[in-house]
């Protein structure tokens, strides 16, 4: 890859040159992922099989406006079958990811961790919200802020992993040495306050190369981590401030809202990845749309 993606486009072209995937799509009635499976089969992106209760699955096909060619159904009855067996073909390699439909995030995460039936391996499970920011100083590029949906409270041991995950994604995206922000309040560690005692744990972590791949600065705020201009009104310097690739939240709730606020203020456009599984599985939230389905497959297929 001769630079790194920087937009969604950029990544459906990186992953068509890849070839064609197969997805599995827990209770594979849900319109949205319905319509990512049409753009991914348009595309070329990629087939799909549905699963779930065959006459509701019948039903939304026929509610659509281009039908699904390639679409195989697999039968399954209620929200924890459906996930269990998406998850299965996976495991099984008819599928090269899951993606969850109308089901909640519980269901499917329960099948995902199964110990027997799962994808569960020795690393901790993060997952990846990328957005296409545009940046002022150097046009629109692709930011990821993790982990806004899997881990409630990490220890630093799981934010060392957090980073990890999300540096095997950018490598995928072509990044050789990705930009990692450690997120609080202000850029210097305040004494008793957890996560940017973390950070600076985490910070000297990869100068003593235990975390490889990757730039990791922190503590840093969100403006000194992605804003040159608050980086100049601050006169602070560094690798990493104002050029933040990778943005690693204290815990769920921040990385949450923070995310969200990228979709529901800003309206930028955005995917989901989830890492450390065997395979990456998809949970975009219920309300995500289908163009965020659709970009999240295509992201899926450049670390399948």
């Amino acid at each position: 890859m001769s630079r790194p993606l920087m937009t969604f486009e950029e990544v459906v072209a990186a992953a068509l040159a890849k070839g064609e995937i197969t997805v599995a799509v827990a209770a594979g009635h849900d319109p949205a992922a319905l319509e990512a499976c049409a753009f991914a089969e348009e595309t070329g992106l990629g087939r799909s099989i549905l699963v779930g209760e065959p006459t509701l699955i019948e039903k939304a096909l026929a509610a659509m406006p281009k039908p699904l060619a390639k679409a195989e159904v697999v039968a399954a009855e209620g929200e924890e079958e459906a996930a269990a067996k998406a998850v299965e073909l996976v495991r099984e390699g008819r599928a090269h990811t899951a993606l969850k439909g109308k089901v909640d995030t519980a269901t499917f995460m329960k099948a995902v961790l199964d110990g027997e039936r799962g994808l569960r391996t020795d690393r901790l499970i993060s997952d990846e919200f990328v957005f296409e920011y545009p940046d002022p100083d150097v046009g629109t590029r692709l930011v990821c802020i993790t982990d806004g949906g899997i881990i409630i409270a990490p220890t630093l041991e799981q934010k060392k992993q957090i980073v990890e995950n999300a540096v095997v994604l950018y490598h995928a995206l072509g990044f050789e040495r990705p930009r990692v922000a450690l997120l609080s309040m202000a850029e210097k560690a305040v004494a008793g306050h957890q996560p940017s005692e973390d950070a600076v744990a985490l910070t000297e972590m990869n100068k003593r190369g235990e975390i490889t791949g990757c730039v990791v600065e922190g503590p840093l705020s969100l403006d000194l981590s992605i804003s040159m201009e608050a980086v100049r009104k601050k006169g602070y310097e560094s690798e990493v401030a104002g050029r933040a690739d990778v943005l690693v939240v204290p815990e769920i709730i921040s990385g949450n809202l923070l995310a969200k606020a990228t979709t529901y203020f800003a309206h930028y456009r955005l995917a989901h990845a989830m890492m450390g599984t065997a395979r990456p599985v998809l949970i975009p939230s219920r309300s995500d749309a289908a163009e965020a389905k659709f970009h999240s497959l295509a992201l899926c297929a450049l670390v399948c």
